[in-house]
């Protein structure tokens, strides 16, 4: 299992070199919530500096901005539950806009909220997987 959720982020990976949205953030906060495992730093890190090396960027940018915003997520659970999806929402919402707002992309509010609504989707099917298996 583990397996297919590395070559999705492989692919998701590519996928947010062509488009604007920041799919790797919101699938690793997806994983992060869900599985809580350490190994999902390990692999914010990895895909962080893959996606500055593809779009030609600062080394470690992406990396420090998604392991921070997994840090902070996570800090969150002792005062929140965040195995629910209005938070798995807002926490992309926030979480994008900062990430789009950061590397200066346009259209920021539209995609923001078009990465809360894919994070909320991703989220439901992530927990039904994780019942079902």
């Amino acid at each position: 299992m583990w397996f297919i959720l590395v070559l999705i982020l492989f692919f998701l990976s590519i996928l947010s070199a062509i488009t604007t949205i920041p799919l790797v953030l919101i699938m690793l906060l997806c994983l992060t919530i869900v599985f809580k495992r350490s190994m999902l730093f390990a692999l914010a890190f990895f895909y962080g500096l893959f996606l500055d090396l593809f779009l030609v960027r600062p080394l470690g940018q992406t990396s420090l901005f998604f392991l921070i915003f997994l840090i902070i997520v996570l800090l969150y659970e002792r005062k929140f539950e965040i195995k629910t999806v209005p938070f798995v929402f807002f926490a992309s919402f926030l979480g994008s806009l900062g990430y789009l707002l950061i590397y200066r992309y346009e259209h920021v509010l539209w995609q923001a909220l078009a990465s809360a609504l894919i994070a909320a989707l991703l989220f439901k099917g992530l927990k039904q997987l994780k019942v079902q298996s």
